[in-house]
């Protein structure tokens, strides 16, 4: 395996001077080079392609694709990586007639579950990866090498499996081929004659230096008949010492040492929580599954459009299992809002009521007063309390359904309208009966993102008459009725 973190200069096979074979010879600056190096590429559409997969460059651009002599720019930031699954590739099956799609999410769930990748759908970040559809038979993927900035494109086309995705992710994340490494001429042979004229130059030295041991099963790793002319030739050998034999070689899954490998260049991703990533068909199955089983159920509330039901609930933490509560039974202004163990008991019920599109606020049954992010403060930590209600934005709560991924349940998410932070305990894990909650925003000043905390509503009752009477023709006001 090749790890992200080197600077060393590249070595170039000793090529042939003239262009041949639709390869020309161009000048690049690739990620972790020193500076511009010659290659033999040729080209895929406007791509400048290298050994087969990788996109060095762009005709349309005028300037290389890399050109910054910072190395950390081509690595992934701490925290998640935003991919796009491409509608192209959504009713799109492969020659072997599986669906594209499919195969995407599949290859994504190994990075997620096996490594410290942490890849999430993409909604509205800066720097992306898109895997799209294209029409050429003449590859099975294309990506670039590292973090590009802005949205880059891996191609992927009818020739794919589940290991092309995993293959042309690892480019993207910053990993180079493992037969292109420098020091390979130290473990196998690479015999371009059998391979076939338009595809001799696909085993050009790449940059970088050894990070992990050769590793002869890495899913970047190319087999031991890669663009032979013919079947059953061999291209690359294996070596020991002076003893050359046939060997298998490649990978259709991550190895060990590609695992490895991954999890040692991202290291300051392993404290982060684990994530599933939900593209946007699924979240929208998965929708509907929950909305038809609400329905069906009527233990839990039901959606129309994301918007929640009306009515008296009990309110479950779906991180720890428990419920909010108003402490000790209190009626008094300032009592706090905590999570317990279910009650059968008025302080353990919330009426809910809509006042505007996403918009509501919560009181507690037993008391009548309005839960409220506690003088109106906005920081985190700030005590989530009970108290007479004030037509303030700090009574109200906004409340959206979020599929789970950054290590957060499915749910709701109760967030407050002054401040833009959410309900939550003070410590994510927190499981103790009688921890209150406060607001908080999701993500610190190192930049790690942080689980959200989410919410069920399990609905027991309608909202009374009184309460249904407590608004007017204001757009989010309220007013006392007569009683």
């Amino acid at each position: 395996m090749q790890q992200l973190l080197f600077t060393a200069g590249l070595l170039l096979l000793q090529l042939a001077a003239s262009s041949q074979n639709g390869y020309i010879r161009q000048s690049f600056k690739l990620p972790f080079s020193q500076g511009e190096k010659d290659y033999y590429v040729r080209l895929a559409g406007t791509d400048y392609v290298l050994n087969g997969d990788i996109i060095a460059g762009n005709t349309l651009q005028k300037t290389m694709l890399y050109q910054t002599n910072n190395h950390d720019f081509y690595i992934w930031p701490k925290g998640e990586i935003a991919i796009n699954i491409d509608e192209s590739l959504t009713n799109r099956v492969n020659r072997a007639g599986v669906n594209m799609r499919k195969q995407a999410l599949e290859a994504i769930g190994e990075f997620n579950r096996l490594t410290n990748l942490r890849l999430v759908s993409h909604t509205n970040q800066r720097d992306y990866i898109t895997l799209k559809f294209s029409p050429d038979t003449t590859y099975g993927g294309l990506s670039p090498v590292g973090r590009v900035g802005g949205e880059q494109i891996v191609w992927i086309t009818a020739l794919s499996s589940v290991r092309t995705y995993l293959h042309e992710l690892m480019h993207s994340f910053g990993f180079y081929h493992e037969q292109s490494r420098h020091d390979r001429d130290q473990y196998v042979v690479v015999d371009t004659t059998k391979a076939a004229p338009e595809f001799r130059y696909n085993f050009q030295i790449e940059p970088g230096v050894t990070g992990t041991a050769y590793d002869y099963n890495s899913v970047m790793h190319y087999s031991a008949g890669a663009f032979a002319s013919k079947d059953g030739d061999r291209t690359i050998r294996c070596k020991n010492g002076n003893v050359v034999t046939d060997c298998s070689l490649g990978g259709n899954r991550l190895s060990d040492l590609d695992i490895a490998g991954i999890n040692s260049s991202y290291f300051y991703n392993a404290s982060l929580p684990r994530v599933v990533y939900k593209d946007y068909l699924v979240r929208k199955e998965e929708q509907q599954v929950m909305f038809t089983n609400q329905q069906s159920s009527g233990a839990l509330t039901k959606m129309t459009n994301q918007q929640l039901e009306e009515g008296m609930y009990k309110i479950k933490l779906n991180q720890t299992g428990k419920y909010l509560a108003i402490e000790g039974v209190s009626k008094d202004n300032g009592a706090r809002l905590v999570q317990w163990d279910y009650v059968d008991q008025a302080n353990h019920k919330f009426y809910i009521r809509k006042i505007a599109d996403g918009i509501y606020v919560i009181s507690a049954v037993h008391s009548g007063r309005y839960i409220n992010a506690a003088g109106q403060g906005t920081a985190d930590g700030t005590p989530v309390i009970q108290w007479d209600y004030a037509a303030q934005d700090n009574v109200r709560w906004k409340l959206y359904y979020k599929t789970g991924n950054q290590g957060s349940a499915s749910g709701w998410v109760i967030q407050n309208k002054n401040s833009g932070t959410n309900l939550s305990l003070p410590s994510f894990s927190g499981s103790n009966n009688g921890e209150a909650l406060v607001i908080r925003k999701q993500g610190y000043s190192d930049g790690a993102p942080e689980a959200i905390q989410t919410f069920s509503f399990e609905k027991i009752g309608n909202l009374p008459l009184r309460e249904q009477g407590l608004y007017d023709n204001s757009p989010g006001m309220l007013k006392k009725v007569k009683q």
